[in-house]
């Protein structure tokens, strides 16, 4: 049935799932902007530290995020 709606290089994925990559990646952008932001100039060694580990944090749940092509019979 997926395949009846979806097109050769299509998947059918759940909502939920992309909405969570979706998410994840949004964190992701927002913390290589402020890391950007933050390392602007001349940092000193804590500063680099501490735009390192915000970055690590918001890094690593996209890191873990997967997403799986839904089976026909999920649908």
């Amino acid at each position: 049935m997926a395949r009846r709606f979806a097109a050769d290089d299509d998947l059918i994925v759940d909502r939920q799932k992309l909405e969570e990559l979706q998410g994840v990646l949004y964190c992701l952008q927002a913390a290589i902007e402020d890391v950007d932001a933050d390392l602007a100039g001349t940092p000193s060694a804590r500063e680099i530290r501490t735009a390192l580990d915000w970055l690590l944090d918001n890094a690593r749940p996209a890191a873990a995020c997967w997403i799986e092509p839904r089976a026909e019979g999920s649908l």
